[in-house]
């Protein structure tokens, strides 16, 4: 059987990029010159701006801890062996590394270890692109989950101090709370939407995407628990809508109520003077009388 040697044409070496995560379309024209730029469009629309970086730099010159930037290697199967050593130092083989997540997952000739600060894809030349896409995907997603899930201790603790609005409201709880709840308000129904859209992404309905990328994103999603993160986010999420609904309507009903009875009783003193007004002359004509 003869065999096949390998090309000596195809790039083996190993290379790196720095992913920057924006919002907006990135101006190509300016400092960016020839990056190349990786759109998401579920859960939200992000932009993946991708600056080639020296793989054999340490990674932890292009670590982003704001969650705004992604350090990625690609490890070809016919790099150099060794060359991902100082991009894999410090992150353990399974758990969490600096209270963060490590998520190692793979298909048959593809696989990635991945964290919030950076990662490594291993996969052959015509694979690479979708297993990026997929990579990409899923950091916009994990951190998205992981923001949410950061933003619950907040939440519990602003309902265990309002509690007892759910119940009683005085005029001074209606001064001091109305702004705080309504913010929060705005906050959890926001948390909300995130929630929902990051189901949505999870799903990954959009005709566009690839199958193998597909396949790599559900395998992340999968060791990453997002399935079962999200799950459990929806009902204390809709425990925190369904509250603060209940304590925004108490606060506009006892608002009203001490608007109104302010009212009734700034009527009620006018009309008071009014007849003592009117009465006046003759309660001096009786004691006159008298």
């Amino acid at each position: 059987m003869q065999r096949t040697l390998p090309n000596p044409s195809v790039e083996i070496e190993a290379r790196a990029w720095r992913l920057r995560f924006l919002d907006a379309p990135p101006d190509l024209n300016t400092d960016l010159g020839a990056a190349d730029v990786i759109e998401v469009n579920e859960p939200r629309k992000v932009y993946a701006v991708a600056e080639t970086v020296d793989p054999a730099a340490p990674p932890s010159r292009f670590d982003d801890v704001g969650g705004r930037s992604l350090a990625l290697l690609w490890m070809p199967p016919l790099a150099f062996d060794g060359a991902d050593s100082a991009w894999l130092e410090g992150i353990p083989v399974e758990g969490l590394k600096d209270g963060g997540r490590v998520v190692r997952a793979g298909l048959r000739t593809s696989r990635v270890v991945w964290t919030n600060a950076r990662a490594v894809i291993y996969a052959p030349p015509d694979q690479f692109a979708d297993a990026r896409d997929a990579l990409v995907r899923f950091t916009v997603l994990e951190r998205d989950v992981c923001e949410i899930e950061a933003a619950m201790p907040d939440i519990w603790a602003e309902i265990r101090r309002t509690v007892k609005l759910s119940h009683t409201v005085t005029r001074g709880d209606v001064r001091r709370n109305s702004a705080s709840v309504g913010a929060m308000t705005e906050r959890v129904t926001e948390l909300n939407r995130r929630a929902l859209l990051d189901d949505t992404a999870l799903e990954q309905m959009a005709p566009a995407l690839s199958p193998a990328s597909k396949r790599l994103f559900a395998e992340l999603a999968l060791q990453a628990n997002l399935f079962d993160r999200l799950e459990a986010l929806g009902e204390p999420l809709d425990f925190a809508f369904d509250y603060h609904e209940v304590v925004n309507n108490r606060l506009t009903e006892a608002s009203q109520f001490f608007r109104s009875y302010r009212v009734d009783s700034w009527i009620l003193a006018v009309l008071a003077l009014e007849l003592i007004a009117t009465s006046y002359p003759y309660i001096e004509r009786l004691f006159a009388l008298n």
